[in-house]
């Protein structure tokens, strides 16, 4: 079938081999088969690259590319829609966008007939596959496809200048490994096919020639391009799900009320306890200013007690005779070293005493020990006197206490 185009030049209608989806200008799209994909001029209709932080998603992620591109085209945000483009799973990870005048969206909208299954850029309508650059010619346009993430419609001129850009970019990553260079066989497709071999690029005119270079064979509408149908709104897409989420929003208002009122009760709780606290430590406070310390600073009163206590205690056991464990060792640990004694092991019990584990030279400077104790006015009990294992020297065992309460 062979339908008119805009300026006289004759468009056929063709299909997609792989999908069997018919596609045809959208002013003369009335004949074409139910299912087909409606095209518009890819000029107008331009796929820009944007510059998104990684870390944006969704709506926030759309405001952010809208005000890159007010800023680039300088115009309000009234007269422009855009579409996120995007390869299948990156939906939320896009860097593209299609950009259109609103006008002319609303009037592509009106035109399109029933049965038509997508509004779409010329250029998405030309068989891709990645690694491949798919370049189709007509009298005064050339469509290009850079991979199934980009591409452009222009005039033949401006066309090889954007592909001199493209290629550069491409320079930096990833060279296509072929071109399939289709359309008429006019001096801008010769122009096309001498720009791509003086750059080293691989020509091709089939998609059977395409699959004998080892790559996929390139198809059409096989990468999720009928999802960005120009006559599809994505903030209509929004509306319906706030539609459907406003049933629920008193069921969200009492549940957030709830979590207020436990928020609220769970304060009140914490604010009694740090009261109980308070007041705790306030009778704390007056009972050790009473008892304790009535004038010295409260810095940490479990410390400051204990060590009033321990003051307290000392001058009980010297009121009732008793000897301070520490002179009494000190006592003990002069006339030891005196005697040559060695102590190894040290313990000190109310009931027993002080235990001491000694090392002497041998038996009977054990017993001159015990001698000088008891003249020193120690209570000395021998626990045990053997010879040392392992070395020389005797290993005694002695149990000491005051005079007055020792073995004389």
């Amino acid at each position: 079938m062979t339908l008119r185009g805009n300026r006289g030049t004759a468009v056929r209608a063709r299909t997609s081999p792989a999908h069997r989806i018919a596609v045809a200008p959208l002013d003369q799209a009335i004949t074409a088969p139910a299912g087909h994909v409606a095209v518009v001029p890819g000029a107008e209709v331009p796929l820009l690259a944007l510059d998104l932080p990684a870390g944006l998603r969704g709506q926030a992620r759309e405001q952010v590319a809208r005000r890159q591109l007010r800023d680039r085209l300088g115009t309000g945000g009234d007269h422009i829609e855009m579409r996120p483009f995007f390869a299948p799973g990156d939906d939320d990870r896009w860097t593209r966008a299609l950009v259109a005048d609103a006008g002319a969206l609303a009037g592509w909208r009106a035109r399109a007939v029933g049965g038509c299954r997508a509004v779409l850029p010329d250029y998405l309508s030309l068989p891709t596959a990645p690694g491949l650059w798919s370049l189709d010619v007509t009298d005064d346009a050339v469509r290009v496809r850079l991979g199934p993430e980009d591409g452009f419609s222009a005039e033949p001129a401006l066309a090889e200048v954007m592909l001199a850009q493209a290629f550069d970019a491409a320079a930096k990553d990833i060279l296509p490994q072929a071109v399939l260079l289709t359309g008429r066989d006019t001096p801008a497709r010769a122009a096309l096919e001498a720009f791509a071999q003086a750059r080293g690029l691989r020509v091709v005119g089939t998609a059977d020639q395409v699959e004998a270079l080892g790559l996929a064979r390139p198809q059409c509408f096989a990468h999720g391009e009928t999802r960005f149908d120009l006559r599809a709104d994505p903030r209509a897409a929004r509306a319906r799900l706030r539609s459907q989420l406003l049933p629920w929003r008193w069921p969200a208002v009492l549940l957030l009320l709830a979590l207020v009122l436990w928020s609220g009760a769970q304060a009140m709780a914490i604010r009694t306890l740090e009261a109980e606290t308070r007041a705790l430590r306030a009778g704390t406070e007056a009972l050790v200013r009473q008892h304790f310390l009535p004038r010295a600073p409260l810095l940490d009163m479990r410390v400051q007690v204990a060590q009033v206590l321990a003051r307290r205690q000392a001058a009980a056991d010297a009121a009732r005779g008793r000897v301070s464990p520490l002179r009494f060792f000190a006592a003990a640990a002069q006339v030891m070293t005196d005697a040559g004694a060695m102590p190894e092991d040290l313990s000190l019990s109310p009931q027993d005493g002080l235990e001491v584990a000694l090392r002497l030279p041998d038996f009977a400077s054990s017993d001159r020990l015990v001698a000088d104790l008891r003249a020193a006015g120690f209570g000395v009990e021998m626990v045990e006197a053997r010879a040392a294992q392992g070395t020389v020297g005797v290993r005694a065992e002695l149990r000491l206490r005051p005079a007055e309460e020792g073995l004389q």
